[in-house]
């Protein structure tokens, strides 16, 4: 962040980039507060002037991550729920991507801690929330013919982008092709497929 004036807020967003590549990197247990502000190009005192602890930085980067998975929802409904339904999926799965490393530290200290499992579950519960409701208004209106319980697609399209994102962590330049298969996936699963012309 070096000597140029970044406003509060803007900092504090650096500060949470930064932050994620520390915990990606070394772990929950590995970091600290040191390794976050040498990470960061600051001072701890600077660190600690935005975050009381660890456990706070960490927090804040699990809600981050919460509000850009639900922002990937506000999309318009779209005269075709199917294409709007595509690129969510695939705006998911190319987040998830992105905050894999994070994710997994966290998925990792829930396995030991209920705090932490509250954390991981308010990360996905308000997205699979949504997602259902949304299908239950397509299944109404006659849009969508779900083959299982929306709540079960809406906890299966989280369980396949998280898979999926391994996937394309691995491979990058197979994502699209990854998010076109999980989409494909979430139609079938939600009765929204066109039938074959024939």
């Amino acid at each position: 962040m070096g000597g140029r004036a970044v406003a509060a807020g803007d900092k504090r967003e650096l500060l949470l980039d930064a932050a994620e590549e520390v915990f990606r990197t070394l772990g929950y247990a590995g970091t600290t507060m040191a390794e976050l502000a040498k990470a960061a190009g600051v001072t701890r005192p600077t660190v600690y002037a935005y975050f009381s602890s660890k456990d706070e930085v960490f927090r804040a980067l699990a809600d981050r991550v919460r509000r850009e998975f639900l922002s990937l929802q506000e999309k318009p409904d779209a005269e075709s729920p199917s294409d709007m339904v595509r690129q969510i999926v695939a705006d998911y799965l190319a987040a998830y991507v992105r905050h894999q490393g994070l994710l997994t530290v966290l998925a990792h200290q829930a396995l030991s801690d209920g705090e932490f499992r509250k954390v991981r579950e308010e990360v996905f519960a308000r997205v699979e929330r949504r997602n259902t409701r949304f299908l239950e208004r397509l299944a109404v209106q006659g849009r969508a013919r779900p083959v299982v319980p929306p709540v079960m697609i809406s906890a299966a399209v989280t369980g396949l982008v998280a898979r999926f994102a391994e996937l394309a962590a691995a491979e990058p330049d197979e994502l699209p092709s990854l998010g076109d298969e999980v989409a494909d996936m979430y139609l079938t699963l939600a009765g929204m497929t066109e039938p074959p012309n024939g």
